[in-house]
């Protein structure tokens, strides 16, 4: 029976969702809003594959998982202003700009830019508000940073837009507590 006959079922909606960012350890205040994301994309992952040669064949085996980056967009408002929490987020995780002194050249660490970003999240909920399906992006960092476009001829918002890498993605299912990449 096809879901939209059967008035229980409802698919999940794209436009139900909201995505937690900073607020890390070296960065509690250090967020942005959620009301202010546009767009994420939801993580994904690629297997590879390792041939082998037998004779006249080939055959092939799964190789690594590598999970494939995350697209963040949002609106960058005046107050609070969320080109000053990503710059301060970057600075937080080691980038310092170059000046004559000899402190200010410092590097990033995984650590510092963990401490910083803090656990992003993407929640999707339902109809009703309810959480049915989160995603942890663990050990996340910036990979590209871009504040946006200026135009005298729009009258659009600035978006900024940002890459997120990660080592790996859990997935907690409300509906599903037992599901496969629950990592525990």
């Amino acid at each position: 029976m096809a879901f939209w006959s059967d008035a229980t079922v409802e698919p999940k909606r794209q436009f139900r969702w909201y995505f937690v960012l900073g607020g890390g350890i070296a960065a509690p205040n250090e967020k942005i809003e959620t009301y202010a994301i546009k767009t994420v994309k939801k993580p994904s992952f690629a297997v590879s594959e390792v041939p082998h040669q037998f004779i006249a064949h080939t055959f092939y085996y799964p190789g690594r998982v590598t999970w494939n980056p995350v697209d963040v967009t949002f609106i960058d408002p005046v107050n609070p202003d969320h080109s000053a929490v990503i710059s301060n987020l970057f600075v937080r995780a080691g980038y310092n700009v170059p000046k004559n002194e000899i402190a200010s050249y410092t590097s990033f660490s995984k650590q510092k830019f963990v401490a910083s970003v803090g656990t992003p999240e993407i929640i999707q909920i339902d109809a009703e508000g309810v959480e049915i399906e989160r995603w942890t992006l663990n050990n996340a960092f910036f990979t590209s940073i871009d504040y946006g476009q200026l135009d005298y001829g729009s009258e659009e918002m600035v978006i900024n837009s940002i890459t997120l890498r990660y080592d790996y993605a859990t997935l907690s299912e409300t509906a599903n507590p037992a599901s496969l990449l629950t990592g525990g």
